[in-house]
């Protein structure tokens, strides 16, 4: 699950609850760091998760992700206006959906447009990690290919961040050219209009870290490894 930060509340959207299979939800929410308090806000039109969530221009993007049978890939976008929230008549709108839909991909905004970075296709059936990158331009309602990534890649959306106008990927999954489905070390950076260039690798491959940098260092934390056993500890090394 993606989540966004608008000054001091967090937004989350969508999503698997309760560890029930197959319950995914339309719920919506956002939390003040402040008070310390839940908001709910409109649902979704539809129940999904593992979407992308993004924050432009005062407007909350939701798009991709898994229907409730946790296997079909949805191509959905859909736009609510938080200002229109705020004074009590918001609702989502549609808007161009993914062309290649998907979920478990990362979202970044930069230069004024919405990354979706890398996914897989699937979920319970397979899970086919992939490399596209796709770049929504609010300007022209249309979507874009961006460089794509060296190779298939997803569950890296808490440890996808943007710093000093570049976008850094680090840990996830990924399906290597005949191989299998594993976890990730390595740490990516895309700079300008790429390539993507591996600059690091993290000390063990990791599943759905956090990461970001801040004051020059690069701080991972959690995740899991192999087999889904989460991992408690925090690593940090000077940033790349």
């Amino acid at each position: 699950m993606n989540t966004v930060l608008d000054g001091r509340t967090v937004w989350f959207a969508g999503g698997f609850k309760d560890g029930y299979r197959g319950h995914a939800i339309a719920e919506v929410w956002s939390y003040d760091i402040d008070q310390d308090r839940y908001t709910a806000a409109p649902l979704l039109p539809e129940p999904r998760a593992g979407g992308g969530l993004a924050l432009l221009d005062r407007k909350l993007h939701f798009f991709g992700g898994l229907m409730e049978d946790r296997d079909t890939d949805s191509s959905d976008h859909w736009v609510l206006d938080l200002d229109d929230w705020a004074r009590g008549s918001a609702s989502w709108t549609d808007a161009a959906p993914m062309p290649v839909p998907r979920n478990q991909f990362s979202t970044v905004v930069l230069d004024g447009k919405i990354y979706a970075i890398g996914g897989q296709f699937h979920h319970d059936s397979m899970q086919l990690d992939q490399s596209r990158v796709d770049i929504y331009d609010p300007e022209t309602g249309a979507w874009s290919s961006g460089p794509a990534l060296p190779k298939g890649h997803s569950h890296a959306e808490g440890a996808t961040f943007v710093h000093d106008n570049q976008i850094y990927m680090i840990g996830g999954h990924t399906t290597p050219a005949g191989g299998t489905k594993s976890t990730d070390a390595d740490i990516l950076r895309l700079s300008g209009a790429g390539p993507w260039e591996m600059i690091g690798e993290l000390p063990m491959p990791l599943s759905s870290p956090a990461a970001t940098i801040i004051r020059a260092t690069l701080f991972v934390a959690g995740g899991a490894t192999a087999g889904s056993n989460v991992v408690a500890g925090m690593w940090s090394r000077p940033a790349p």
